[in-house]
């Protein structure tokens, strides 16, 4: 019946399988974000920009004060500047990337590439758009691109140690 030879095959397999489930469900995603990198690496959009979210205030409504009730100039600041009284339809994203600490202003329900459904503090972020205010794209990775991604980064790494 089960001898240790075919207990131990069970094991390898439940194991193998196991790992390339866990890994397996982030290859789509992960595959989307690295189309997203070499579509802002051939420069098709005027605006790019890529690096770490570093807050995100939502959601953006009018200020209360009678003084000045047209803005979101408490709540959101940025997208206060970029969109005036119509900043309310907008989520603000402060971000820390390649060219220093920037806003994105992406609508609400906005619907970002690379497996991320919603941007939080501390996430990669790659957008190609207009301008900041005006994203095309933006790729924001989900857990499981993010895991595919660092095992690719790894063997990538092992391989280069290898090369020398």
């Amino acid at each position: 019946m089960f001898n240790k030879k075919r207990i131990i095959w069970f094991f390898v397999i439940f194991f193998v399988l196991g790992f390339v489930g866990y890994f397996g469900v982030g290859v789509f995603d992960y595959l989307e974000i690295v189309k997203i990198e070499k579509a802002i690496a051939g420069g098709g959009c005027p605006g790019m920009d890529g690096g770490r979210i570093s807050l995100v205030r939502e959601p953006c409504i009018l200020d209360t004060p009678a003084s000045n009730p047209t803005t979101c100039g408490i709540s959101c600041p940025m997208a206060t500047t970029a969109w005036g009284p119509a900043c309310v339809n907008y989520i603000e994203v402060n971000t820390t990337g390649q060219l220093g600490t920037i806003f994105l202003t992406p609508p609400i329900g906005f619907v970002y590439s690379g497996g991320g459904t919603h941007p939080t503090a501390g996430m990669d972020f790659l957008y190609c758009g207009a301008s900041n205010a005006i994203p095309w794209v933006i790729g924001i990775p989900g857990v499981a691109a993010s895991r595919t991604k660092k095992l690719v980064d790894t063997f990538k790494f092992i391989v280069a140690g290898f090369k020398d």
